[in-house]
């Protein structure tokens, strides 16, 4: 089952403030902002929760030779998304599974007892790391050091949108060993070409598209992230949220709003009113 997005930033804090007080994340688990309680890990990572359970996991690279992989990506992206990870019940099985589908499943590791993890390289996934993780224990339960929530009542993760260069392709590789389920095919000229997924709280929203702009952000990769699509009160009141027009018909249109990924840590977000 898809499990969470993580996002990576030089400044980690940037995005916790972001997702949990600007947008209303419930903290799970992780390091506070203190570099001793990091001292010794690879990399400082946390979670936050949203309406459902659909989580945002917050990276950011330490001083310590485990965080070279996410310096890289820095310097060749810049902040932005970083991953899906999957979590399986059966991580020998979902491993075979890709790899009798024909993907090539590099950095296998069951060393730790109550964790392993493979990955997808993005060329094979369609533009975005792909985790395949086993969990076992009882999970995080560290005490939440996060600054009041700016909302109410609690925000949605409602959909993530990637763009790719093959729908069809994309969407066999997260309806097939991945486990995710179709719900929807769909063809709009405005746009493109659309494969709408589900998995848990999770709506994966895979667009091949004919719209030129969208073509053109995509560039010449096999797929990237667009946006995530949070449904919470008052979206107007997060930092940075310019109001883009409405969605919906008749009487059930909603405000929508769009905060640039340049104003958010390389990562663009589409706000709209929750009913």
């Amino acid at each position: 089952m898809m499990d969470h997005v993580a996002v990576v930033s030089e400044r980690a804090w940037d995005n916790v403030i972001r997702y949990s007080r600007d947008l209303g994340g419930r903290w799970i688990g992780g390091p506070d902002n203190d570099p001793a309680s990091q001292a010794g890990d690879d990399f400082y990572f946390c979670q936050v929760a949203f309406d459902g359970g659909a989580r945002v996991e917050i990276l950011e690279p330490l001083e310590h030779p485990g965080s070279d992989f996410l310096h890289r990506f820095l310097a060749r992206n810049g902040p932005g998304p970083h991953h899906f990870t999957f979590k399986t019940p059966d991580f020998a099985d979902t491993v075979g599974a890709l790899g009798d589908a024909g993907y090539n499943v590099i950095g296998v590791n069951e060393e730790n007892p109550l964790w392993k993890e493979a990955f997808l390289h993005p060329k094979d996934s369609w533009g975005m790391v792909i985790q395949i993780a086993w969990a076992g224990g009882d999970g995080w339960d560290d005490a939440p050091p996060l600054p009041p929530t700016r909302h109410g009542r609690p925000t949605s993760l409602a959909t993530v949108v990637h763009l790719t260069s093959d729908v069809q392709a994309a969407a066999a590789l997260f309806r097939g060993p991945l486990g995710m389920v179709q719900t929807d095919e769909w063809k709009d000229p405005n746009i493109g070409t659309g494969v709408d997924l589900r998995s848990g709280p999770w709506n994966l929203k895979l667009i091949q598209p004919t719209d030129a702009n969208l073509a053109h952000w995509m560039g010449n990769r096999p797929g990237r992230l667009q946006l995530l699509h949070f449904q919470l009160d008052d979206p107007g009141l997060v930092p940075g949220a310019q109001r883009v027009g409405v969605c919906g018909a008749g009487e059930q249109q909603d405000a929508m709003f769009i905060v640039p990924p340049e104003h958010n840590l390389g990562v663009r977000l589409m706000l709209t009113e929750r009913g």
